[in-house]
This record gives structure tokens, sequence and C-alpha cells, in this order.
């Protein structure tokens, strides 16, 4: 037998006793180092300092016997091997002291027994001492595995064939709303499934397989909300291949879920809008073309010098017409330039409601006999025809938004009906106006409002615009404090609806002269310096300026511009075109309003937007014009200054 030292730790009152007990356990090959004691409190005490492998305990003793030494050493230590050796023991006393914790018992008169009993004893020692290792490093570890399965943000459970929920972690309980483990315990996980057609799916797949991953599907919680999930599941069998229960893993992919699908309506916004500027611009392309063909068109017939005069005048009205409609492109155009900047301004004066309605109710009517659409009935519904409504608004942008609405509605309207009014409706003036035309879709209500959008967008569509009239018209509202909506119902017609602030003053607005051209103006001997650069541009208005007995200079530049002013005193206006070469408008305003403050200087230009009349006015001039600059538009600013 290998030698080996073992400490024990002896229970023993006589000491021969305890030399018979060493030298029999020497003689099978022990190193012993040993410790005697006969009392309770020395034994106690030896246990904690001298830390025996084996305890040897006498079973009498005078005051303290062995049941109680193997309950103290069990309070003490437990994992310490005790063997009772004694002079005489009967089976019952010795089947107690097993009981009572003992591992073995060995009579004096057999000592020889006593080396294999510690032999057997030091053997199932080190048995129990692998198997405590290992149950403690199995509670470690499932320790471990229960805190991760707790702590991973995914909900891991196991269930039935039925069902069942077998097994949930703190993840699951959290992410379905459970109250506690065991209320999940007791729950189905069919009841988990919005559509119980998608567990049947899954379980097809997932006995076919054996596992199902990435399987995304809608959920119930235990409150009712739902959310997205994505499973991992391993189907587990016996070993008779039959099916005992499922494993699981749950991710809510409801942000991942909601982001992908983000990301798609972003995708498909960002390719309609490119569809829409594409066909926006294709379209643009036609409608500027369409009336520049005519123009361009006309101008060589005209040219050519062989038509009869007849015909010329003829002519000169398609160019106006089409020069007008030109005209009008470039200003949606610039309108929305404004609408994008945040640039829109409004210029808030006080009119007659009734006769704003009026005149745009008789312009459409010459509107509509110009379009040949004498199967149209025009209506205009006045309830305060009687009565005096003045209101304070930007009406040059009112103007804008009911010829916007009118013109549209005569264009989608064949025959039946066009109305149009106003009524007074909770402190608001609701104008309104209706057709009997082609109508729109309901998927199509508040699409036509946006940028680009019409109702057929497609290269063969019927109807011509540029799409951009109710973008505009909407815009303005908002911008005069109202709201815009539209009723339709195809094939039945339309009626579009916009509301202002009924805001009343007292103050009367300056009436607009409409026989400009019949006025005797009274400007014979006035001299007027046109400041232009294009011969084209100051041709124009020479002619205007001579017919109306007005004498024109003209500057090519800012510079000759500045010069004239200062040599000729008998200057009575300029008008200063502000893009020129070597000075520009701005600058040759500012020198002149240095030597002459009280000359009136009026700007000219081919910038339409509020920032430029700003820069235009900041520069010293006493009134603005935009070009292209209409005949009424040039004599009302004349006559305001002569």
């Amino acid at each position: 037998m290998e030698e080996k030292t073992i400490k024990l730790l002896m229970l023993e009152d006589n000491p021969s006793d305890a030399e018979l007990i060493v030298r029999e356990l020497e003689k099978s090959g022990y190193q012993i180092d040993y410790k005697r004691v006969d009392k309770r409190e020395n034994f106690i005490e030896d246990i904690i300092r001298f830390k025996p492998h084996v305890i040897i305990s006498d079973y009498s003793l005078p005051q303290y016997n062995g049941i109680d030494a193997i309950l103290d050493a069990q309070k003490v230590n437990p994992n310490i091997p005790l063997i009772v050796v004694t002079g005489s023991l009967d089976e019952e006393t010795a089947a107690e002291t097993i009981k009572k914790g003992a591992w073995d018992y060995v009579v004096k008169e057999r000592l020889f027994r006593l080396p294999s009993s510690l032999e057997a004893t030091l053997k199932l020692k080190k048995e129990q001492d692998k198997k405590a290792e290992i149950e403690a490093s199995l509670n470690q570890t499932r320790t471990e595995f229960e805190s991760l399965r707790n702590n991973v943000p995914l909900a891991l459970y196991r269930s039935a064939p039925d069902g069942k929920l077998l097994y949930v972690n703190k993840a699951f309980v959290e992410m379905f709303r459970y109250e506690s483990t065991d209320q999940a315990i007791n729950d189905n996980a069919k009841n988990h499934y919005v559509d119980f057609h998608d567990r049947d799916q899954l379980l097809k797949v997932l006995m076919k397989k054996g596992e199902v991953q990435h399987y995304e599907i809608k959920l119930k919680r235990k409150d009712g909300s739902t959310f997205w999930g994505s499973f991992n599941i391993r189907a587990i069998f016996d070993n008779n291949g039959e099916h005992i229960h499922q494993d699981g893993i749950i991710a809510d992919i409801t942000e991942i879920k909601n982001a992908r699908e983000e990301v798609v309506r972003a995708k498909e916004k960002a390719e309609e809008s490119d569809r829409l500027k594409t066909a926006f611009l294709a379209n643009m392309s036609h409608e500027i073309r369409t009336p520049m063909n005519a123009i361009i068109g006309f101008t060589d017939l005209i040219a050519s010098g062989e038509l009869e005069e007849e015909e010329v005048m003829e002519f000169i009205s398609h160019i106006q017409k089409n020069g007008e409609t030109l005209l009008q492109i470039i200003g949606d155009i610039i309108d929305v330039a404004k609408i994008e900047s945040g640039s829109i301004r409004v210029n808030m004066k006080t009119e007659d409601v009734n006769k704003f309605i009026r005149q745009v109710y008789e312009e459409l009517e010459e509107k509509k006999a110009e379009e040949g659409k004498e199967g149209i009935d025009l209506i205009l519904v006045n309830k305060h025809e009687s009565d005096e409504v003045k209101t304070k608004s930007d009406f040059i942008r009112l103007k804008q938004i009911m010829d916007n609405l009118t013109n549209n509605a005569l264009k989608f309207t064949e025959e039946g009906k066009v109305k149009l009014g106003y009524d007074i409706v909770n402190g608001e003036i609701r104008f309104f106006v209706s057709d009997t035309g082609i109508g729109i879709p309901p998927e199509m209500k508040d699409v036509i409002f946006e940028r680009f959008r019409q109702v057929d967008d497609s290269h063969t569509r019927e109807f011509g615009g540029t799409g951009l009239g109710l973008t505009i018209a909407k815009s303005f509202v908002e911008e005069l404090g109202g709201r815009m909506w539209v009723e339709s119902e195809v094939y039945k017609g339309s009626t579009f609806y916009f509301t202002i602030p009924l805001v009343e003053e007292m103050t009367e607005p300056k009436p607009f002269r409409e026989d400009v051209d019949d006025y005797k103006f009274k400007w014979k001997g006035r001299k007027v310096l046109v400041a232009e650069d294009v011969e084209s541009n100051y041709h124009y208005l020479e002619v205007i300026l001579k017919a109306h007995n007005i004498e024109p200079l003209r500057a090519a530049n800012g510079v000759e511009a500045v010069a004239l002013c200062k040599t000729d005193k008998d200057i009575d206006l300029v008008l200063m075109d502000i893009q020129m070469p070597e000075m520009n408008g701005y600058e040759a305003t500012r020198k002149i309003k240095q030597f002459r403050k009280d000359l009136p200087v009026i700007g000219q230009t081919a910038f339409a937007l509020s920032t430029d009349r700003s820069k235009v006015m900041d520069a010293g001039c006493s009134d603005y014009l935009v070009k292209p600059i209409l005949k009424s538009s040039l004599l009302e600013v004349l006559d305001k200054y002569l």
C-alpha cells in the first residue's frame, strides 16, 4: 500500500487503546499524525484547529458518548468521516450510530478490520468530495446559465406539443407582459398568435425540418397589444422519435420592422418624387414649347410680308394670347420658388368682396366665350349681393386663387354648370367654385394639392397645365390665414372651397382706373430717361412714351444714366433697368439720388421675387415694374409720378 500521512483526531479516554489503534494502522502502511482528546470541549476545538482527515471515536467515555460526538462533529464539519471504535456494541446501537452519521464502526476485539475500514472510508470520502465538486460546478454553471437566460434580451421558452408553456425566462415574461413567471407557465402559447393560421404554418415547417430560423410573425401580448417577433425554434424528440416539446427563442423586431417599412416608404416616395419631377419637366417642356411654337411660327409668317392686314391682325392676336400663356407659366414657376423659399409676401388692403366676385364672374364669362364652351352655364351665387361686405386681404392673391379654380372648372367641364360665389360662415368668408366635370377619384383628393401632381400625369393625358396651380392656390390661401379643400365625385363634378378671415375696416381703398387707355394724360413736354441696355426693350418703351407726348431719352448703361441726369436738368423721371453693363441699376440709382433726391426713379427688372423688390426700394427707387411691362402698368406708374 502506498504510504500516506493521515491526520487522525482520536476521541479516546484510554491512552493504551489509542496506541493500539495507531500501531494497527501503521502496520497497514499508513503514516499517522494523530491527536488524542477525551473531553467534549477539546474535541470540538481540535476539529476546527487540527483539521483532521478522519475522526475515530470511542463509544463510551466517562462524560461523553459516541452519539453525542457524532452529532457535535456533524455540526462543526459534516464532511469529516467518523468511525466508531468501541469495546462492545450491539447491533441496535451500531445501527443507531450509522443512522446518526457515523461512516463505519469497528469492535476493538476485531481491530484488524480498522485499516480496511479506514481505506474504504477514505475512498468513499474521495468519491463524495469529487461528487460534491462536480455538483458545485454544476450549481455554478446552472446559476450562471439561469442568470444568462434571465438577463438575455430574448424571450426563451419551452412548450409542449399542445402549446402549454413549460418554461419561460424573465425576458419572455416582460415581452408578453405577464405579471409573473407562474402566470406565464399556466398559459398556452396558442394565445399569443394574432392569426392561428400563422401557428399552423409555423408548426408545419417545424415538423418537416426539425427547426425554424428567423420566422417573422405578428404576435399578441397578454394585454392584447401586438408586436412583430422573429422565431428560432427547435423540435425535441425522444428516443422513439416522439415529439415531446419544442424550445424557442423570440426577438422583438417591431422597431426593425418599422424601420424597414420606413425605408421602403422613403424609397418609394423618392422614386415617386423622381418620377413626378421627370413627368413635370417633360410636361413643362411641352407647356412652354406649345405657346413658343405659336409665337415663333406666327412671327415668321408676319415677317414674310406676304399676308393681308386682316391676317396680320389675327396672327398678332394669336401671338399676344400665347405670350400671356407663357407669362402665366413663368409666373407659376416663380410662385413655386417663392413658396419653396418661404418668401411669399402679402399686401393687405380693404376691398369690396361683392365687386371682387362680380369681376371674377365677368372675366370668366369672357373666357368661356373665347374657348367656345357654349354648353356650360355660368352661375354666380351671392347671398350677400345687397349687403356691403368688405374685408382686409390681399385681393391680388385672391384673384390668382379664383382664376386658378375657375380656369380648372372650365378646363375639366365640357358641358353642364360652373358655379362660383361666397358665403359668410363663422366669421370667415368661404369662397367656392363647383363644376359638373370629370371629377376627382377619392385617392387623389389630397394628392392634387402636391407639387407636380395632376389627376392624370401621363404622356397621353387629355388636359394641359403645369400641375402647379392648386399647389400655389393652397399655399396662398394658407398665407392669407385660411384653408382649402375639395369635395368631388368621379364623372359628377368637383367643388373647391377656401376660406379667408373676415376683417372689416372703415377705410376705403383707392379705386383702380380700368379705362387707362382712354384717359387723357397731360404729359406734353415731359422728358423721361430710359436706362435700358437691350435695344428691343427700349424701343417698346419709346413707342409708348412718344404716343403719350413724352420725350424719351436713352442711356445704355448705368454710367450714361448718371451722366445724363447730371447734365440734363429737364429729365422728369427715370425708368431704370436693374441689370446693365458697366454699372447696374442699384448703383446708378444711389449715385443719382446723391445730387437729385426728388427725381422719381422707377426700377424695372425681370426678377420677380419679393427680395428683389426690397433691394430695388432700398437703393432709392420710388417704385417698381416687373418685366414684361404691360402698357397699362407703365402708364399707371407714370401717372402717379409725372
